[in-house]
């Protein structure tokens, strides 16, 4: 049956079998095509994971944020070929937090067999690493600049930590943590708690929690250039 395949890419400066599922570099050795979010990302993963191909070989179609409507014209007709196709992020999982879901819902429209393969989620990884909330949480994504946009969203936060018990999970851009980390230092109450995840699966991972008046006894952590994600909980 013609299969997509979702292969996770690694966090960082990881080779791919040391995150990974052998199961997803075999797929990925076996599929026709790629659907990237980016061609050097995708590259690096295939010259790391299989050091003796071209990774130039395989074609491929960009996915990503700037891809436009009209676009996708043209990855539909992959989704009438007979060659299987795999799904690769920048980063992470494919399809969360991720303009890969678009091609997913195609590979469904098309009646073709969609495969998830193991591999590293920044975003599941800090939650389990977080002693918060799993069964209940909500992903932010990036806080918007704009002040209001962002009061708003904040507000939102809050009412799902009070109202429903949920775990906030966001994040920054990197050159944004250290000012992102003070504001949360001010805007959250002191029993409330705070985890900080920079790095994940990489050699120098660093996650900690703790209740926002510990935080302001520590001093700052190391954040800044750095990936990071920020999750609240009571």
């Amino acid at each position: 049956m013609k299969t997509l395949h979702l292969i996770p890419n690694t966090l960082g400066c990881r080779l791919p079998h040391e995150v990974l599922s052998q199961r997803a570099i075999d797929s990925l050795q076996q599929c026709d095509r790629l659907i990237v979010e980016s061609d050097r990302s995708a590259r690096r993963l295939l010259k790391d994971a299989f050091p003796d191909e071209n990774p130039n070989l395989k074609p491929s179609f960009l996915l990503n944020e700037h891809t436009q409507p009209e676009d996708l014209v043209d990855l539909l007709q992959w989704f009438k070929s007979d060659q299987d196709i795999a799904l690769l992020s920048d980063a992470g999982a494919p399809g969360v937090a991720d303009p890969g879901a678009a091609a997913v819902r195609m590979a469904h429209n098309a009646g073709w067999r969609v495969v998830p393969h193991v591999g590293p989620s920044s975003i599941l990884l800090a939650l389990m690493a977080s002693g918060m909330n799993g069964q209940h949480f909500a992903f932010k994504g990036y806080l918007p600049r704009d002040v209001q946009r962002r009061d708003k969203i904040w507000k939102e936060m809050n009412d799902g930590l009070q109202r429903r018990k949920e775990t906030q999970i966001f994040m920054e851009p990197p050159y944004r943590n250290d000012a992102t980390f003070a504001e949360c230092l001010k805007r959250l109450n002191s029993d409330q708690q705070l985890c900080v995840a920079v790095d994940i699966t990489l050699e120098e991972e660093w996650i900690q929690s703790k209740t926002i008046e510990e935080w302001r006894k520590e001093t700052k952590p190391e954040l800044n250039k750095r990936p990071c994600l920020f999750l609240i909980g009571n």
